[in-house]
């Protein structure tokens, strides 16, 4: 059989080191997707497998840290570029991270409400119920969407522990990644990790022990080093998945991340609020300028240059048209900034990281105020649209993580099938809401709600059952009526009462 192998090598990354310069580039190799004929084809051809380790390693990781940097306010360009060339003067580095407050907000919208996994059969529910609470599924749910974010992949790893309980956890992007065979359908044909073993400040001293999931086993190779990768004393042990353990995560069919293609408008701001905080330092900073007959004050160019270092400027007078010295004068020199022009152009630059990143900007003055639920929509329309396929492709990676667990379940005669046919996943968007203009409507258009479903919506009622049980002991003789009637029936039915007593 063919083997088809289409990972390249090519150029890294790069990013600017010049003072005028601000970009980050990402070679389109470092987010390349592996891909060959089989597992098995590619098992027997173990070099080109530590080929694609080292590929990973050299070529995709670089720019998973670059983007990591940029979430956590090390932005490369800000940092790492020589921006001013005059010792004297002030060198302000302020770096934003503005991917923590664009991933922030999409995270809380999206996972900040437990996402809902129902299925019809209760015995399945039952399984899927237990799976979530023994995982703390809305935290990994959280994470992954945020690993999603940051590096346009996230990935989770299903396995059974020794005490036969199901497990699904966070795998790290930096030593994770998936082979995908060479159909139409791209189906993961093995996943590999490399987690490192020992620390060490030299990279050529940096082990690793490969571990590599195929659809019926597992296969853990002897420590090597990064440097001169070895896949050597294979150790296998099977399991009962029929597919990959490893499930991989992606925002869009591109694999880039929520702030991956506005690292330029980020580099501008923090060059802008750099530069205004450099001017403002140097702004306080006046130069005292003398100038006179400095010749015949005996000074000499060396003078001259110490004097500016401390911040002074000698000039030498000139000769009027009768050849008379002119006056010797002394005043400071202050540098002009233009605040206006500097805040708008600043102001310019954020607007647009938000309006490219789709994330809406909630200090904005257009969203002060109370706004319809329609005018709200429009705004948030864009983001919306990019919400849309992010759901859906997340919701193919719960389907898959689902499948594995039911897969393994059937396999040990744990449950009948593993068929998971009207399986649905529901997202709650996780924004503010007007409880009190929504239940003014529904009493105005006639709507019954209980009283447990109102004590439901109140943020001081943390046991809604036990606050009904204190207010029926709260009133022993005339014990609270059946709550399933509108406000105003309450009362009337309140009133009788009264008159009965």
């Amino acid at each position: 059989m063919d083997k088809v192998n289409e990972f390249e090598h090519g150029a890294d990354l790069s990013y600017s080191k010049d003072v005028n310069m601000n970009y980050v580039s990402f070679n389109v190799e470092s987010n390349l997707h592996y891909r060959f004929s089989s597992a098995e084809d590619l098992l027997n051809d173990l070099d080109t497998l530590a080929s694609m380790i080292q590929h990973h390693h050299e070529k995709q990781v670089p720019r998973l840290h670059v983007l990591d940097e940029y979430y956590k306010a090390k932005n490369t360009n800000i940092i790492k570029n020589s921006r001013r060339k005059e010792k004297e003067k002030s060198d302000h580095r302020s770096a934003h991270n503005f991917g923590k407050v664009l991933s922030t907000f999409d995270v809380g919208y999206n996972t900040g409400n437990p996402i809902k996994v129902q299925i019809d059969d209760n015995s399945k529910q039952t399984e899927i119920d237990e799976f979530n609470l023994n995982n703390d599924i809305d935290g990994l749910n959280g994470e992954l969407w945020l690993d999603m974010d940051k590096y346009g992949r996230a990935y989770d790893i299903s396995y059974r522990d020794e005490d036969d309980i199901d497990y699904v956890d966070l795998c790290n992007v930096f030593e994770t990644f998936v082979v995908y065979d060479t159909s139409v359908k791209r189906e993961p044909i093995l996943a590999v990790r490399y987690p490192k073993t020992r620390f060490s400040k030299h990279a050529d001293k940096q082990f690793i022990r490969p571990t590599i999931y195929t659809k019926d086993k597992i296969i853990t190779y002897d420590e090597t080093t990064l440097a001169a990768i070895k896949l050597s004393n294979p150790q296998e042990e099977p399991h009962e998945y029929k597919e990959v353990q490893i499930n991989e995560y992606a925002p869009n069919r591109f694999r880039t991340g929520l702030y991956e293609d506005i690292l330029s408008l980020i580099d501008l701001y923090d060059a802008g609020q750099s530069d205004t905080a450099n001017y403002m330092t140097d702004l306080n900073d006046a130069l005292l300028v003398i100038s006179g007959d400095i010749e015949a004050a005996g000074l000499t160019t060396e003078d001259a240059v110490k004097q500016k270092e401390a911040n002074m400027l000698l000039l030498e007078s000139g000769v009027d048209i009768n050849g008379n010295k002119t006056s010797v004068t002394a005043g400071y020199i202050y540098k002009q900034y233009d605040v206006n022009g500097v805040e708008a152009y600043k102001d310019r630059v954020r607007k647009d990281i938000h309006e490219i990143s789709m994330i809406p900007d909630l200090t904005d003055a257009n969203f002060s105020g109370v706004q319809s639920g329609e005018a709200m929509k429009y705004k948030l329309f864009g983001f919306e649209q990019m919400t849309a396929v992010k759901q859906r492709l997340f919701k193919k990676g719960l389907m898959r993580r689902y499948r594995l667990l039911f897969n393994l379940k059937t396999s040990i005669s744990e449950v009948e099938n593993a068929d998971l046919k009207g399986m649905r996943v529901i997202f709650t968007p996780n924004l503010p809401k007007a409880i009190l203009e929504e239940l003014k409507a529904l009493v105005d258009a006639g709507a019954m709600l209980s009283q447990e479903t109102i004590l439901g919506l109140s943020s001081f009622v943390t046991d809604v059952s036990a606050e009904l049980e204190r207010v029926k002991k709260e009133q022993p003789v005339n014990p609270v009526p059946d709550y399933n009637f509108t406000g105003n029936e309450y009362l009337e039915k309140m009133k009788k009462a009264a008159e009965v007593e």
